[in-house]
């Protein structure tokens, strides 16, 4: 493979990359089979050092995900890194992925839960639904005191476990990705 054919197929698969940053990094590819040259090695054997250009850019698309879910924390940068991350190798398909996804779907159903708590306090404002008794309104109306007491101390224990979480899945992706590039 000549460095033309290289640098084309890398910067066909480095797309979803800024123009600038994209622009950059062929750049330093370019720079690198030049140095390479004037050591008096061939365009092939640089190539060939350098490794397949498709998985090249995976890695580099896997560290701008990861990167870009630090700066902007948000559900859909950080899914996005890790499938980046998962799709350097085998072993995070199988060992990353699904947990992954297990803890979101939990997350979902408690942040539902949490919801369904906070709202259920809103049922005692129809008078059709509240006993007759004395006794049991004021059980009702504790009921709904208790519920939404219960639901914004889960809401406020699953926004800092989801923090947490968030900050956990970036230092495993970091982790990761170094381990895949060997350092």
């Amino acid at each position: 493979m000549t460095r033309r054919e290289f640098i084309n197929e890398l910067d066909s698969l480095l797309r979803e990359l800024p123009d600038k940053e994209r622009l950059d990094i062929l750049a330093g590819y370019t720079q690198h089979f030049l140095n390479g040259v004037k050591n008096g090695k061939s365009e092939q054997e640089i190539a060939e050092a350098l490794g397949s250009p498709r998985l090249l850019a995976r890695e580099i698309l896997a560290g701008y995900r990861i990167h870009q879910a630090q700066s902007d924390a948000s559900i859909g940068n950080m899914t996005r890194a890790v499938i980046a991350t998962v799709s350097l190798g085998f072993f995070n398909l199988v060992f990353v992925l699904g947990p992954f996804l297990a803890i979101i779907g939990v997350l979902i159903g408690l942040y539902a839960a949490s919801l369904a708590l906070l709202i259920a306090p809103v049922g005692l404002l129809f008078p059709f639904l509240i006993p007759e008794t004395s006794d049991q309104r004021s059980i009702m109306v504790f009921a709904g005191i208790a519920s939404f007491g219960l639901g914004g101390m889960m809401a406020i224990g699953l926004f800092r476990l989801t923090g947490w979480l968030y900050r956990q899945f970036l230092r495993y992706l970091h982790f990761n990705l170094r381990m895949i590039r060997g350092k």
